[in-house]
């Protein structure tokens, strides 16, 4: 799934700047362009972190969970134990060991095979939410890029602006100065 939407912000990215580098379209409508581009940038960024922190939420219950299981698998188990089962990678192996010296053997399977899956769930959000820091940092990049492009558009509208009014100033003066040699004829 993140390699797709990986894929399509590329060819978006692609097709936005194959637009904009067209001499077709005004810079007005390439400004605005931008702005709309940085706008859904922002959208989608506010948007990953959101879930980025759902997804962290969701691993501090899941692993409080664990440990709530783990107690119960073995009730004799010190806090130390507890932590080393859950937030050891291998912690399945410690659920087993655990399942194995306790006499409540069924309960303690269901819970080992709840603790497998819930592992391997907790291993594909962690690689889900690495990805979308890596699509975040891009998406960043990609904002910051486009930043100098909307810096050049200010600055040659400025420029433009100031070239139409020294170019007023000429005039006024052009006007005079017909006038001038108009009376000097007569």
């Amino acid at each position: 799934m993140m390699s797709q939407v990986n894929s399509e912000m590329r060819a978006l990215r692609e097709l936005k700047n194959q637009y904009m580098s067209s001499h077709s379209v005004a810079n007005s409508q390439k400004a605005l362009l931008q702005s709309r581009y940085q706008k859904v940038g922002r959208d989608v960024k506010a948007l990953l972190t959101a879930y980025s922190k759902v997804s962290k939420d969701y691993s501090t219950q899941y692993r409080e969970k664990l440990k709530k299981q783990y107690r119960i698998a073995n009730p004799s188990a010190t806090e130390e134990e507890v932590d080393e089962a859950v937030y050891n990678d291998d912690a399945h192996q410690a659920f087993a060991q655990a399942v194995s010296n306790s006499s409540r053997v069924q309960n303690a399977t269901r819970v080992l095979s709840s603790v497998k899956q819930r592992h391997d769930d907790v291993k594909k959000i962690a690689k889900t939410i690495e990805e979308l820091a890596a699509l975040i940092q891009e998406l960043s990049e990609l904002v910051d890029e486009q930043q100098v492009q909307l810096d050049s558009i200010e600055d040659a509208v400025e420029a433009s602006n100031t070239h139409v009014q020294s170019a007023q100033v000429a005039i006024g003066e052009g006007i005079v100065l017909a006038k001038k040699t108009r009376k000097c004829k007569w």
